[in-house]
């Protein structure tokens, strides 16, 4: 049986994609928490979870209702990157960039 746990994949209930994407920029908790909070507060986010160390961000969401490319807007809105993960990606944190606090 193949591995279901996809980067992308579709939940067979409420229509919601699960992906995950790569962020770039986060030094610290804070940092990660701003990422959270941004994206958990658009409109079909049913959940996001953000990984400090492995700089990524998981995001479960209704595609009719929210886009990837406006979860991109609402993350460089406050100051940090977010990429579409391919499968099989390795995160590469990049925290070259200054913290938020």
């Amino acid at each position: 049986m193949e591995n279901e746990k996809q980067n992308n994949q579709v939940s067979q209930s409420d229509n919601l994609v699960e992906e995950t994407f790569s962020v770039e920029g986060m030094t610290c908790a804070g940092c990660a928490n701003s990422v959270q909070k941004s994206l958990s507060k658009l409109e079909g986010v049913k959940s996001a979870e953000v990984n400090l160390a492995g700089a990524s961000a998981t995001v479960a969401y209704d595609p009719d209702a929210v886009t990837p490319a406006r979860m991109q807007q609402a993350v460089e809105g406050i100051g940090f990157k977010l990429e579409k993960k391919e499968s099989g990606d390795i995160p590469k944190p990049n925290r070259s960039g200054g913290c938020c606090c």
